[in-house]
């Protein structure tokens, strides 16, 4: 997808400086080779605008960021892919960090391509950054008991992630044994699914040096229980890694058989409802069966439904990886988001040992022992609920506004900034994101996004107010309950309306055929992916006519500016506040 991102002209295309969003801050080690292709690691921090020893953040388009360096020669411009793969882990691309570019705009052209990563090209680096420090558990994609089959092994190997759901132990053979802590998971540039691990153990006297890190490519048949899975032979992965049967360890994981249903279990079963069914998020519904990753348990939860005894409540048999067995109450509503969408909402109730000590009404899933809160679930793409430009004042940031900014191209993405209210130049968060739905409870609007830019999910809670405003609030990950949006949220306003001709279609999406703001104004055109370039285009009424012209020159010569990139005491306690009042939005019809 390439998105559209209509942004009035009062946001000037001058560059004042860029800042790293407060999830990819933080300090990290990342592997380089001394002379005889030893392991080693340096030790690589991101601060709030810049990465010391790269530069200063100047630019930044996504995953592009353009650093800034001063050296005896001049200004030096170098452009770095970085993308955050989980909590843990950063991954950067880069063609040379000692090469020079002398304007941000030559270093934006020649950075790293989704094609040369793909390909491995000779020109480009990969760099990992593992979280050093404050490291969070990450459920493994792997779990469960498994056999090792590994290729020249003579004997039959063991696996397992039991009881703890962020670890993957092995025992390959008598005396070999590997503990692994699971740091991220993610889907790369070519489709394959990665997996970085931490070695818990370190090397004994007289043992080989071992990389601390490590990184996997695996493919998991849920069908056949096999999982297949290569390791790389150090930090990287790329170094001797090529696809999950290719790689410097080769392994194979063959699932063993979990519990058993007795018979009365499997006599006694009932289908979830056909709305339910299908791949979720962190949910998966197939027939009768519920399978759960709980992020916050670190806990795979295999559900099976033997009984409804009211709508969307279930008598459920539970099961997890590591074989404990139980009875629950298990909630699913469906909230409808659109008229070929809907939003999930689910709530599992404690676990019993005996089937006739589970209770299941709506009260008893208001008791403070349920094993989750509500879990909400989405995976069907809407129209974004408020469409145009809408801006407010941030409450309790001194100084600091946001603004979020929809077009007719792409009516399902929002752009939200974050701004200095008394220089709109100046742009402290810029982010992207997904629109999924928007439910009403209590008279209160909650809205569901994904950043695009990071691998996280965002509810907004929000209420309109008699003058045509929106009073919004972050509601979690999960749409939480009980805030008061009216006494404590921000206030945004309409800025600017955008009128679309549009055209149904059965997915309910909505295709760009004509747009028309309220006036013939100058429209700045971002175009989020990172092959296309920044354009200006004149837009009158109807669209009609538009110019093109070159204004990425204008950005980065415009830096020259001092004012603009000051890294004085006020620009820091500023992004301070941008950091501890980090606020999204996505809005409220």
């Amino acid at each position: 997808m390439n998105p559209i991102f209509i942004i009035p002209a009062v946001i000037s295309v001058v560059s004042s400086g860029c800042f790293f969003p407060t999830e990819l801050q933080g300090d990290f080690a990342s592997q380089w080779l001394e002379s005889g292709h030893e392991i080693s690691y340096t030790q690589i921090s991101i601060l709030y605008n810049s990465i010391p020893g790269w530069g200063e953040c100047f630019y930044r388009e996504r995953e592009r960021v353009v650093l800034r360096e001063e050296s005896v020669r001049g200004e030096c411009f170098k452009c770095v892919r970085l993308v955050q793969r989980s909590r843990n882990i950063n991954q950067v691309h880069v063609r040379d960090t000692n090469q020079c570019y002398v304007t941000g705009e030559e270093a934006l052209e020649n950075c790293p391509s989704d094609d040369e990563i793909v390909s491995r090209h000779p020109s480009v680096t990969e760099m990992m950054l593992y979280r050093t420090g404050s490291v969070q558990p990450v459920h493994c994609p792997i779990t469960g008991r498994h056999t090792v089959d590994q290729a020249g092994a003579r004997h039959t190997g063991e696996a397992e992630g039991c009881p703890n759901e962020s670890m993957l132990n092995f025992k390959l053979s008598e005396t070999r044994e590997m503990s692994y802590q699971c740091l991220g998971h993610w889907t790369g540039e070519n489709g394959m699914l990665y997996l970085s691990l931490l070695d818990m153990q370190l090397p004994q006297l007289g043992e080989k040096p071992r990389p601390r890190y490590r990184c996997a490519i695996y493919q998991a048949n849920r069908d056949t229980g096999v999982t297949h899975m290569a390791l790389s032979s150090d930090s990287t992965c790329v170094n001797q890694l090529d696809s999950h049967l290719s790689g410097n360890e080769v392994l194979r994981l063959n699932k063993k058989k979990i519990g058993r249903t007795n018979s009365l279990d499997k006599k006694r079963r009932i289908l979830l409802p056909a709305w339910s069914q299908g791949k979720w998020d962190s949910i998966d519904v197939r027939g009768e069966d519920l399978t759960y990753r709980s992020e916050e348990r670190l806990t795979t939860y295999h559900m099976r439904a033997i009984h409804s005894p009211a709508p969307g409540m279930f008598l459920a048999k539970v099961e997890t990886e590591c074989g404990e067995q139980g009875y629950t109450c298990l909630a699913l509503h469906s909230r409808h988001a659109g008229s070929s969408s809907s939003i999930l909402e689910m709530k599992i109730g404690q676990i019993k040992n005996q089937l006739d000590d589970v209770s299941c009404t709506a009260s008893d899933l208001v008791d403070p022992f349920h094993l989750t809160s509500m879990v909400t679930q989405v995976r069907d793409i809407v129209a974004c609920p408020l469409s145009g430009e809408w801006q407010g004042v941030i409450p309790d940031a001194e100084g600091l506004c946001a603004r979020s900014v929809t077009s007719c191209a792409r009516p399902d993405q929002m752009q939200y900034q974050v701004y200095n209210c008394n220089n709109k130049m100046e742009v402290y968060e810029d982010r992207l994101y997904q629109c999924y739905g928007q439910f009403h409870d209590q008279e209160l609007a909650y809205t569901l996004t994904k950043r695009i830019d990071l691998p996280k999910q965002e509810c907004f809670v929000g209420i309109p107010s008699h003058d045509g405003k929106h009073k919004i609030m972050e509601a979690g990950e999960h749409c939480q309950r009980g805030l008061q949006p009216g006494q404590f949220g921000m206030d945004m306003e309409k800025v600017r309306g955008l009128h679309c001709a549009v055209e149904e279609e059965e997915t309910n999406q909505t295709i760009r055929e004509d747009s028309n703001d309220d006036a013939s104004t100058d429209i700045l055109i971002k175009l989020i992916h990172p092959k296309m370039k920044l354009q200006r285009l004149k837009q009158k009424n109807n669209m009609e006519q538009m110019e093109k012209a070159n204004t990425r020159n204008n950005l980065f010569k415009s830096s020259n500016n001092p004012k603009l990139v000051s890294s004085s005491s006020s620009l820091s306690s500023l992004a301070l506040s941008v950091i501890l009042f980090s606020v999204s939005v996505c809005f409220f019809a």
